[in-house]
């Protein structure tokens, strides 16, 4: 007799993982697939860390959502020994009139998120390293901070087994399909399994599965710079986003082990297969994409230690896509997180866990469905 799971779920990386182990907690019957062992480097997970900032530019509709998420990486902190999330604040900077900085201000203001203002003058003489122009507007968020990407990830796979959650890695899905008791069917290389409910948490290649999803791949870079020993976390260096005003966005996390990791938001290049995902330097744009940042703004800073390359699934606007797959009344899909997804892992994992539990979801999630495209 098939054995029916009440929630199988599609790829097993950052929201993947997460969901395992919430719904797991919930009591669900539930199995894990994904292609590589996770944590790996195929999908947009690897490269250590990622910000968590709660006083949120992209708009308040994510705030109450990210404050949630924060709650759950300190519950997982808190059971192992690894490090998940570091309080090293977020420093946000741009042009007095960017939309962004305005609308971390008024959600700072909203939640009563204790954020510090300064401008391009006053923060040079907290942190001397930054070279920002006078008139800049600087808001720096003390709550917000570092998570630590493939600890969470290795973290939330750990647990999740101990709860009794099936896992099967090293496993591509080939194809969905509803059987005759409306119960889906996932095809994959090594068989096939059948879900009451599925998630699919499948990143970049998503459209592989579901075709229809406004999805554009794109390949991006970051970088490892030598840095020195003052802008290091321990030294009271914050991560930080940084507007140029052009309204180019640059992302970066204070020293560790004298190098410093930076990137930048924008830019990339739309890719259609996996094999263009091609290592850091083999296009020519790769270095001046992340020096840009450097020669700009901060001092410190030497040469590239090393880089790597990650893709985005990027939706037309830039916000999330959390909703019924088209044709599939038991499919959710979470995808086109297009470059600041991560910090939302947590949350999106316990609300598919919810989902599929039957309990409310205590989130406006409208402003996330297909229907506005």
């Amino acid at each position: 007799m098939t054995h029916i799971y009440d929630l199988i779920i599609v790829g097993t990386g950052s929201v993947g993982a997460a969901t395992g182990y919430y719904a797991a907690q919930k009591g669900l019957d539930v199995l894990e697939i994904d292609a590589y062992t996770p944590p790996h480097t195929e999908g947009s997970h690897h490269g250590e860390t990622r910000i968590i900032r709660h006083a949120y530019g992209e708009g308040g509709a994510y705030v109450p959502m990210v404050l949630r998420a924060q709650e759950l990486w300190n519950e997982l902190a808190s059971m192992t020994d690894r490090p998940i999330f570091e309080a090293t604040g977020v420093l946000n900077a741009g042009p007095a009139d960017s939309e962004f900085l305005r609308t971390v201000r008024e959600t700072a203001d909203s939640y009563q998120l204790p954020v510090d203002e300064y401008n391009g003058q006053t923060v040079r003489e907290k942190w001397p390293s930054w070279n920002l122009p006078v008139d800049y507007r600087v808001l720096v968020e003390r709550g917000a901070g570092v998570l630590h990407s493939q600890n969470a990830i290795k973290t939330y796979i750990e647990l999740a087994k101990k709860l009794g959650v099936t896992q099967l890695f090293n496993n591509r899905v080939v194809r969905l399909d509803s059987d005759s008791d409306d119960n889906v069917a996932v095809v994959t290389e090594q068989g096939m399994y059948t879900g009451r409910r599925v998630v699919v948490t499948a990143g970049t290649w998503v459209k592989e599965l579901i075709p229809d999803l406004p999805v554009q791949p794109t390949r991006k870079v970051f970088a490892w710079f030598e840095a020195e020993s003052e802008l290091a976390a321990k030294n009271g260096f914050p991560a930080y986003t940084i507007e140029d005003r052009d309204g180019t966005q640059f992302y970066g996390f204070p020293a560790t082990n004298g190098t410093i990791k930076i990137g930048r938001h924008q830019g990339g290049q739309s890719i259609t297969s996996p094999t263009e995902r091609v290592p850091f330097g083999e296009v020519g744009t790769d270095v001046d994409e992340v020096n840009q940042m450097t020669d700009m703004f901060l001092s410190g800073v030497g040469s590239i230690a090393h880089g790597e390359s990650c893709t985005y699934d990027m939706s037309p606007d830039g916000d999330f896509i959390v909703d019924q797959a088209p044709r599939f009344e038991n499919i959710t899909v979470v995808s086109g997180l297009s470059g600041h997804g991560f910090k939302f892992a947590s949350v999106l994992g316990e609300i598919l866990a919810q989902e599929a539990a039957g309990i409310d979801v205590p989130f406006d999630l409208a402003p996330f469905r297909l229907k506005r495209f």
